[in-house]
């Protein structure tokens, strides 16, 4: 009876195994192949409109957009196989296990500090004082970006000296040899940083900037772009909520019954959870494009982009622009060629 039984839940591990295994490689294959071109497409378009120089907003978006780029072709890639095909290359390479998720950790941390600063900026810059909207600086902007990439290079230093791959049981595995750091790790940057914190922040400041877009009418009129580029924060707001709560939420569960006795079938459950919730979170990295798409003055500049790159096609477009800065209205008009 017994051996029926072990039989019977070893063939449903098997099971749920295979299941989460495809659902993993399709979510994966659809987040690395839309976001890998989406990124690119949104360098190409940044490049061609130039804003992200003269723009807080536009140069997080910017900056954001190659480090997604990065966390897609380094985390995802790689996951991929680990995860669909058991072929972990941190398991292969020694100097592989030491960078990959440190380096990986940087851009992550990083690109979810500038969607905070994003959803800042957008809040600023729809508020009825104009003292306030002064706040969204261009050269603030630059010394925030830098500081933000020097912050978390220098966080994840310790990632470099701890991580290493060892032999556990006649078996490689890549793991943290110091055990204050892994839950330093798991509590301080996984559940925070990367988890509540963001959440939190774009939550507060998203909802504040929605209160102000519902008295503009009232207040001051904002300029085409100004709304193009508030809206497209909110949506990049929304993303991050929808690809990151699911995470974060598991992340938690994990930390809080990590001492639980939990048996075999129940282990492999969460295994299989936690692979598919790991991979889902590449959404956050791979949707900017669907949220500045929702910009008509973007996917207008991408179709011109995308005519000047593959069919050579070079238009001229004027787009008039009214923005506000402080007391005195700019009326700048951009040229695409």
């Amino acid at each position: 009876m017994s051996s029926n039984n072990n039989t019977s839940n070893t063939l449903a591990i098997l099971q749920l195994q295979s299941a989460f295994r495809y659902a993993n490689l399709t979510v994966g294959f659809v987040l690395l192949i839309g976001g890998v071109l989406g990124n690119i497409l949104n360098i190409i378009v940044f490049i061609k409109g130039g804003n992200y120089k003269n723009n807080a907003c536009s140069l997080y978006m910017f900056v954001r957009t190659f480090l997604d780029l990065y966390v897609l072709l380094t985390g995802l890639t790689t996951r991929i196989p680990a995860t669909g095909f058991q072929i972990d290359f941190s398991l292969m390479n020694r100097i592989w296990c030491k960078t990959r998720l440190g380096l990986t950790d940087i851009n992550m941390t990083s690109t979810y500090t500038l969607i905070c600063l994003q959803a800042i900026d957008a809040f600023i810059c729809s508020s009825p004082s104009a003292i306030v909207r002064q706040k969204s600086n261009i050269r603030i902007a630059r010394y925030l970006v830098v500081g933000t990439l020097c912050f978390w290079s220098i966080h994840e230093i310790p990632y470099f000296m701890f991580q290493d791959l060892v032999i556990s049981g006649g078996t490689p595995v890549c793991t943290g040899t110091n055990a204050i750091f892994n839950q330093y790790r798991s509590y301080v940057t996984y559940l925070s940083f990367i988890t509540i914190i963001p959440v939190i922040v774009v939550s507060i400041f998203g909802y504040l900037t929605v209160r102000h877009m519902k008295t503009i009418g009232v207040t001051r009129s904002l300029s085409s772009f100004t709304r193009q580029k508030i809206s497209m924060a909110l949506f990049q707001i929304f993303a991050l909520i929808a690809f990151n709560g699911p995470y974060g939420f598991w992340v938690f569960y994990t930390i809080s019954t990590a001492n639980l006795v939990k048996d075999t079938y129940r282990r492999a459950v969460e295994q299989s959870i936690s692979s598919l919730a790991n991979t889902y979170n590449f959404g956050t990295y791979a949707s900017s494009i669907c949220c500045y798409c929702i910009s008509k003055r973007f996917r207008k500049q991408l179709v011109v982009s995308l005519k000047e790159l593959i069919c050579g096609i070079h238009t001229n477009q004027v787009y008039p622009n009214t923005q506000r800065t402080g007391t005195r209205t700019q009326l700048p008009t951009q040229v695409d060629n």
